[in-house]
């Protein structure tokens, strides 16, 4: 007898996704902050099902490292333009 596909191990299709609220909470932000991040124009990735939000964790991954900020060497600091005017 075969198993069906109701019943195997890699049945679960949201075995890499995570509910909107375990997101949240496993990341130190409030469920409000999670949906203001999707609600952005280039927002965090997610998938309604079931009526539930579920965050993909390979590509909320993606999204979080296109949002790194690097500093820019070759603007001067206002500091420093202020202390040559004085």
């Amino acid at each position: 007898m075969t198993q069906s596909a109701v019943t195997r191990p890699d049945a679960n299709i949201l075995t890499d996704y995570a509910p909107e609220e375990k997101f949240a909470e496993a990341n130190n932000i409030s469920i409000r902050t999670a949906e203001r991040y999707r609600a952005q124009p280039d927002g965090l990735p997610f998938v309604e099902f079931g009526g539930r939000i579920y965050i993909p964790i390979e590509e909320s991954r993606e999204w979080l490292r296109s949002r790194i900020k690097r500093p820019n060497h070759e603007r001067k600091s206002r500091v420093a333009s202020a202390r040559r005017i004085i």
